[in-house]
């Protein structure tokens, strides 16, 4: 697809998903990550670079754990506890963890960002509002299924009053555009 094509597709897209809405951080990486896929226009020189500490790393293992891998520093001051190695599925309720590895699954097969809008809560009922930005790493298969994710808070931090947060519950899921099997043609049939 010729670049100009390439970069129209991506308009429409970012229009039909609601992009717009997204936190600026969260579109940078989203930006970001379409471009490492060949999806979209290279971003602009240092227009994630802002986000590294909200930055972390989950694997996905084969018996459905999630360990967290690296934990950037601004999210240990949020979590209130350093997380690697603590399983990130163990943040959500069971509905909401099937539709978590349902858009982990798409960010896989379309090699593309998702993103997830969640309400972070505390055990004493303080919540934040938080965007959760997935995007799969290419790594060498021995460090299993990767996928870079960015919690980008939407504001509130102060609402949490210093309490570690316990749970996250989705509110909206944003996966990237399904793509067609490769070699597998659409057939139509007029009888």
């Amino acid at each position: 697809m010729c670049p100009c094509a390439l970069e129209a597709t991506s308009r429409l897209l970012s229009l039909m998903m609601g992009e717009e809405t997204f936190h600026p951080d969260t579109r940078a990486l989203l930006a970001y990550g379409r471009a490492l896929a060949g999806a979209g226009a290279p971003p602009k020189k240092g227009g994630a670079d802002q986000v590294l500490e909200r930055l972390f790393v989950i694997e996905r293992t084969k018996d459905g754990r999630m360990p967290i891998r690296t934990f950037g520093q601004d999210l240990v001051k949020l979590f209130g506890r350093d997380l690697r190695e603590h399983d990130f599925a163990r943040f959500f309720l069971a509905p909401d963890l099937a539709m978590m590895n349902a858009l982990i699954d798409a960010c896989a097969t379309a090699g593309e960002p998702g993103i997830a809008r969640i309400t972070a809560e505390t055990a004493g009922g303080s919540v934040l509002g938080a965007e959760i930005l997935l995007t799969p790493l290419k790594v060498d298969h021995k460090l299993g299924n990767r996928f870079l994710g960015l919690f980008q808070s939407l504001g509130g931090e102060p609402f949490l009053d210093g309490c570690s947060i316990q749970l996250l519950r989705l509110g909206s899921l944003h996966p990237p555009a399904a793509k067609a099997p490769k070699g597998m043609r659409l057939v139509v049939v007029n009888d």
